[in-house]
C-alpha cells in the first residue's frame, strides 16, 4: 500500500451486543484503526432477500449486474424490483425475465435461478442507454 493510501476489507463476526458491543477502533499491525461498523447493505430477513446492483457505466449507457441474496430461509422464485432514473432504457437484460424497458422496472428469475438456498446469492444483468445515476433495487421472494 502507498504511503497515506487506504485498503478496506471485511470479515463475519458474532457478538452479544448487551455484554460486549461492536467494536468501532481496532489495531492492526501495531496500526490504529477505526470505522464505522453499521453495514451498508442491511442482512436478508427470515424468508426475504436483498439485491444489489453494480454498474459500469460508459458514454450513453451502461451495465448493471444485480445480486440477489436469500435471507435465513431458502428462496422458491424472487423479483427485484428497479425505478430507472428518467432518460433510461434497458435494452437486454440476461438470468432474468423483465417487464418494462422505463421507469420503474421488475426482474423475475427465470427457470434455472428462482431457487436459492438461505444466505446464498445468485445474480442476473442487464444493459440500458443513458445513465444510471444511483440505482437502488428492492427485492420481493415468491
Amino acid at each position: 500500500m502507498a504511503t497515506n493510501g487506504s485498503t478496506s476489507f471485511g470479515f463475519n463476526a458474532s457478538w452479544n451486543s448487551s455484554s460486549n458491543p461492536a467494536p468501532t477502533s481496532f489495531t492492526l499491525n501495531n496500526v490504529a484503526c477505526t470505522g464505522g461498523t453499521t453495514p451498508t447493505t442491511p442482512p436478508p430477513g427470515p424468508g426475504g432477500c436483498t439485491a444489489t446492483v453494480t454498474v459500469n457505466q460508459w458514454t450513453g449507457g451502461f451495465v448493471a449486474n444485480v445480486r440477489v441474496t436469500a435471507g435465513s430461509s431458502a428462496l422458491n422464485g424472487w423479483t427485484v424490483t428497479i425505478a430507472l432514473p428518467s432518460g433510461v432504457t434497458v435494452t437486454n437484460a440476461w438470468s432474468a425475465d423483465r417487464s418494462g424497458n422505463t421507469g420503474t422496472t421488475n426482474f423475475r428469475n427465470v427457470a434455472y435461478n428462482g431457487q436459492v438456498g438461505a444466505g446464498q446469492s445468485t445474480e442476473f444483468g442487464f444493459q440500458a442507454n443513458g445513465t444510471a445515476g444511483t440505482l437502488t433495487p428492492t427485492c420481493a421472494a415468491g
